[in-house]
């Protein structure tokens, strides 16, 4: 509400606050209870997200219309789908390491954290690498359709979650390069930092099981 002097309200039934008032940040507690909550949804909509690729999977395999379910032809390359599963999976676990290692309060988690991030950009750069190398397109059966679907949207989910991660870890690196100094509004940007990093590594985790779901029903079904 303005006021038209100090402490003085335009509205004579709210009371005006003085100018020199100062207004006490926000208690961490809220956010992190936020994040918390956040990543638990999020993590609900991925899965109804990507259970609608489960269900076109194994519907249109049992219609098999015209026997265009699989050609023969279409074949995506198994070696280059295990190296991203494996990027995947290696990165949640480096990401959960990080996680610990901040609840530990070791500074280390930035490395571990790091690791993860590399490895989750270079999952989807080996996916990008055999979409242009395999040798069949979206339109070739039902197989396909579902293949370059299915693994282009979790690939763009991935590089979301990644820079999501990127966040958390430029954050705590501009901290210790630029500490608050003893009467600033963040005197602890690690007790900031850490419930979007716990969030982030629960939601990646989540993410990456999915991820092998994706794979097995894709290369080993």
């Amino acid at each position: 509400m303005e006021s038209s002097g100090a402490g003085v309200p335009l509205n004579p039934g709210v009371a005006g606050v003085h100018v020199d008032v100062a207004i006490p940040p926000e208690p961490p507690e809220i956010g992190a209870r936020s994040l918390y909550v956040a990543s638990r949804l999020l993590a609900g909509a991925s899965t109804f997200f990507f259970l609608a690729f489960l269900f076109a999977y194994f519907y249109l395999r049992s219609l098999n219309e015209s026997g265009m379910w699989h050609p023969a032809n279409v074949k995506p390359d198994q070696t280059l789908g295990a190296v991203v599963v494996a990027c995947v999976v290696v990165s949640a676990l480096l990401a959960i390491v990080a996680g610990r290692q901040m609840r530990g309060h070791s500074r280390g988690w930035v490395v571990a954290a790091s690791g993860s991030l590399l490895l989750g950009l270079a999952a989807v750069a080996v996916q990008c690498i055999q979409y242009t190398v395999q040798h069949f397109g979206p339109t070739d059966g039902g197989y396909a359709s579902v293949f370059y679907s299915w693994t282009a949207l979790y690939m763009i989910a991935v590089l979301a979650t990644m820079y999501w991660l990127e966040t958390q870890v430029a954050t705590e690196l501009r901290a210790r390069r630029a500490p608050a100094s003893a009467h600033g509004d963040i005197a602890d940007p690690d007790r900031l930092i850490a419930p979007g990093l716990d969030a982030v590594v629960f939601f990646w985790s989540y993410l990456a099981g999915i991820g092998v779901v994706t794979w097995v029903t894709l290369y080993l079904v």
